[in-house]
C-alpha cells in the first residue's frame, strides 16, 4: 500500500480511536487481530494445497471422533471450568504485536 495512503488511514484510525469509549476500543483491537489472523490463514492456505488441508482435517476429525478423545476433551473442559470458578484464571494479555504475553 502506498505510504501516503497508509499514513492517511493511520491518522483516521487514531482519530476514531480517540473518540471511542474504552469497550469499543477493545472491540476494534479484537477486530484488527481477527483481520490479521485472516491474513495468516490465507498465507498458510497458499503454502498448503487444498488436498493437504483436507487430509489434515480428516485426520483431526478421525482423532477427535474417538471416545477416548471425547472423554479427554470433556475432562479438560471440566478442569478449566473448575479453575475459572475457583478464581484461578486471569484475562489474557497481549503485546503490541497481538501476541499473548506470558504472565
Amino acid at each position: 500500500m502506498d505510504t501516503v495512503v497508509s499514513q492517511e488511514y493511520e491518522r483516521i484510525l487514531i482519530n476514531t480511536v480517540r473518540h471511542l469509549p474504552p469497550n469499543r476500543v477493545e472491540q476494534l483491537v479484537d477486530f484488527a487481530r481477527f483481520l490479521e489472523a485472516q491474513i495468516l490463514t490465507e498465507e498458510l492456505r497458499q503454502e498448503e494445497s487444498v488436498a493437504e488441508i483436507e487430509a489434515d482435517n480428516a485426520r483431526w476429525d478421525t482423532l477427535l471422533a474417538t471416545d477416548e478423545a471425547q472423554d479427554l476433551l470433556e475432562k479438560l473442559a471440566d478442569e478449566a471450568l473448575a479453575e475459572h470458578r475457583a478464581g484461578k484464571t486471569k484475562p489474557m494479555t497481549f503485546n503490541d504485536q497481538g501476541r499473548i504475553v506470558p504472565g
